[in-house]
Formats: structure tokens, sequence, C-alpha cells
């Protein structure tokens, strides 16, 4: 059985950077790029944040969203240790935030990620993952990051109630 954790909405913005900065530290394969991670790192404080934190507070994973026209909800970055990826964590924290995005009014999910143009197994993971949470890809964007790092972007309908 996987390690038990709890779910919360977390308002620090201390705890929202640190947290961001442990994770995707941990996930060098998706985060290698330091300038990248240093923006996100900054970019969480000020965003909804919702963390996966073990009995002892330790944060195992964590989302982070921002929102465009009232009715989008965009994941800006997200992440699991790979200690406990496969483990329904990540649909579990997807699942927190969409219940928020409902409560909002938003009608649609979104996110940017690395392109299948592009060959590099981590991002075939992350991608399997927001295809099996119902995201689907809607544009890949070559002009968006560069040449080499192509933007797909997927995006799931949210049921409304």
């Amino acid at each position: 059985m996987g390690k038990e954790y709890r779910i919360l909405e977390i308002q620090d913005q201390e705890k929202k950077s640190t947290w961001a900065r442990e994770v995707l530290e941990s996930l060098p394969d998706w985060f290698g790029n330091r300038e990248a991670l240093e923006e996100y790192v900054e970019g969480v404080r000020s965003l909804p944040f919702w963390a996966a934190l073990d009995g002892e507070g330790k944060c195992l994973g964590f989302f982070s969203m921002r929102f465009h026209y009232g009715h989008t909800g965009d994941i800006y970055v997200c992440g699991v240790r790979p200690e406990f990826h496969r483990m329904g964590m990540g649909k579990s924290l997807y699942d927190q935030v969409e219940r928020c995005l409902l409560e909002r009014g938003c009608k649609y999910a979104m996110v940017e990620t690395l392109s299948d143009l592009t060959d590099y197994a981590p991002y075939e993971k992350t991608r399997h993952f927001y295809e099996s949470i119902g995201f689907e890809p809607l544009i890949t964007l070559t002009e968006m990051w560069d040449k080499n790092n192509p933007c797909l972007i997927m995006i799931k309908v949210l049921a409304q109630h």
C-alpha cells in the first residue's frame, strides 16, 4: 500500500516556494533547466497551490494553477516526487484541483507540456498522465518556447453541474 497523505490548499507563500523547489529538484529529467525551475519557484508564491503532505508535513507533490478569462484553469506547474509516481497521488491532487475549478465556474482546464514532436521519454509519461485524467491534445506551438522544445497545449472540458 502507498504512503498515507492528505491534500491541502496552501496559502503560505514561503511554504509554496520551498515545497515547489523540493519537489521540482527531485525531478531533474523534467525540471533540469535551472532558470525555468527558479521561475516556477517564484511564480507559485502568488498562485493557488495544493500539496500532498505526509504525516510529518513533508510535501510529496503539488499542483499550482493560474486562471484565464474567468473560465479556464491553467496548470502552471505540478510535480510528484519520483518515488510516488504511478501510485495515484497526481490524480488525487488533480481531482482536488478540478473540484476547485468547478467551484470557481471554470469550463476548461489546460496545461502546457513538451510536445510529442520531441522524443523524450519523461514527457511521454507526462502526456500519458494528462491523457489518463481526461486531457486531450489541442495544438503544438513550435514558436512558444523554442524549436527544440515545441509546446503542446492540452485541454479538458470540465463537467458542469
